[in-house]
């Protein structure tokens, strides 16, 4: 019964992307950013659909499971932070992208500063910080795929959900995925409130629930429920630093090109937070696991969601929560899988003209899917580790956009420096962390993204007084609506020629 009710809820999927063809028109303004033409609810299911990811409903009670209430605390934290900052931030990123003709966010900034090279290298960083997002998805969908509890090759079930993604994308771009959110959201929240809920009741009710999980085995100490010391410092400083990151991920932002205005964009986002009434019961599922499924440890944690879900509900709802896990992977693969092909070929690959760069994007894509499929199956790892570690690289982008919004008077080569930097040090950090540094920041519960960023922001202010611009960059929250409309050119591929958006060279 498990598996025709996951079956059901993928049939509904292929569905829901075979109707995402409607109205496509093949171009590539069409195929990457739905020509721009995307109202609220269509943004909406897009935009959340790329951010509840399979972390969200795996990754996240095996974070709880595995390390305790501070991993829960910045999960929760830095969504609910990024939001307001998302609600600032988000229109003016699509205001760059109506601007500049933008698909891509290198597209945007090196259009923006008017500089190829900050444009190429904006591209390379996200496209290697990009390659953990993949590998995350694909994780979670093994972890899907065996909390099935049928004999069934992860191997197998991860290539089937690696191709019904390249399926989706191959059939109308950035339409299919937002069309299959809408299975997908209802799936992902029917999952966790059921789950929820019927660990509730199995436990006797939530205070029996967490008693039992704080006396349980070595597994769910009392120490899971206590956030002190370097464990809260930890929280509040990855709070931070991935909450300035969250708009900054290049699918998200290919959510924000999609649509049809600024107005658009507040109003998806407005609603946007409605998403986090799931999380109490994906909380009280995590720690009912600690009692009810125990002894996972590792990567095992993956597995407290579904393990849980095939001792408290019936068979036919567990194929429900696995088949939304499943679209919750599939539909995010299919956005980094996108923005990686999109850089790669407009922002990488030098002169594509605009009736091959499709079907360069498509073979990127498939290149990026069999890279993550290599990783997750040799080097599985416990999701949240691949959570940060996409974003302390592409969270070092975060300065230069606030340099477009405000048109701070700055280098594109300096800003260049400072991401560079900023993502070398946190991969040393990362790499060497039984150094000196990386001991000191981790005891002192210090994020070692937000140290490389402070240290990017370093970089380019120092060089506002050592290497200053010769010229100013009018800011992008200059502009009133009516200079959008004048100055705005529609999805182009070519770069653009100087317009009024820049007022010179950035002589370096």
């Amino acid at each position: 019964m498990i598996v025709v009710t996951f079956a059901l809820v993928l049939v509904l999927a292929l569905v829901a992307g075979l109707w995402s063809r409607r109205g496509a028109s093949g171009s590539i303004g069409d195929f990457l950013v739905g020509s721009r033409s995307f109202g609220g609810l269509l943004v909406f299911v897009l935009a959340v659909g790329e951010v509840y990811s399979i972390g969200t409903l795996i990754g996240f009670p095996g974070g709880l499971y595995a390390e305790g209430a501070s991993y829960g605390v910045w999960f929760i934290g830095y969504i609910l932070v990024a939001y307001p900052l998302g609600y600032w931030f988000a229109p003016y990123l699509w205001r760059a992208g109506k601007l500049y003709g933008a698909m891509t966010l290198p597209d945007a900034a090196g259009r923006h500063f008017r500089s190829r090279g900050l444009e190429r290298v904006l591209a390379v960083s996200f496209v290697v910080f990009l390659i953990p997002w993949g590998q995350l998805q694909l994780t979670g969908l093994q972890v899907a795929m065996v909390g099935l509890g049928i004999d069934l090759d992860p191997t197998a079930a991860v290539l089937a959900g690696a191709g019904l993604a390249l399926l989706f994308l191959m059939l109308s771009g950035v339409r299919a995925p937002a069309f299959v959110s809408f299975v997908k959201d209802i799936c992902l929240v029917l999952a966790a409130v059921l789950v929820g809920l019927a660990a509730v009741g199995r436990s006797g009710g939530l205070q029996e629930l967490f008693a039992r999980a704080e006396n349980g085995d070595t597994v769910t100490a009392a120490s899971h429920f206590t956030v002190t010391g370097s464990a809260l410092s930890f929280a509040v400083t990855t709070i931070v630093f991935q909450a300035v990151g969250f708009y900054v991920f290049p699918f998200v932002a290919q959510a924000v090109f999609a649509a049809r205005s600024e107005a658009t964009i507040k109003k998806s986002v407005r609603w946007m937070p409605l998403y986090m009434l799931m999380y109490p019961f994906l909380v009280a599922a995590a720690f009912a696991a600690t009692s009810l499924v125990p002894g996972l440890s590792g990567a095992e944690s993956n597995q407290a969601l579904l393990a849980l879900s095939r001792t408290v509900l019936p068979d036919w709802l567990t194929g429900v929560v696995a088949g939304g896990a499943a679209l919750c992977a599939v539909v995010v693969l299919c956005g980094s899988a996108l923005g990686i092909g999109s850089m790669v070929s407009r922002n990488l690959l030098p002169n594509v003209p605009e009736h091959r760069q499709r079907g360069w994007v498509r073979g990127v894509i498939v290149l990026y899917m069999g890279v993550s499929l290599l990783l997750t199956l040799v080097t599985p790892q416990l999701m949240l580790t691949l959570v940060n570690t996409a974003y302390y690289g592409i969270t070092q982008a975060a300065p230069l956009f606030l340099a477009m919004v405000f048109g701070w008077r700055l280098r594109a080569s300096a800003l260049a420096t400072g991401l560079v930097v900023g993502e070398v040090l946190v991969l040393w950090l990362y790499t060497d962390s039984s150094g000196a540094v990386s001991s000191w920041l981790d005891g002192h519960g210090i994020n070692l993204g937000l140290a490389a960023l402070v240290v990017n922001i370093a970089v380019v202010a120092a060089s506002r007084v050592f290497w200053p611009a010769t010229v100013a960059v009018r800011g992008l929250r200059s502009y009133r609506q009516a200079e959008l409309r004048e100055n705005a050119p529609e999805v182009s591929t070519e770069p653009p020629s100087p317009r009024a958006a820049v007022a010179g060279e950035d002589r370096r």
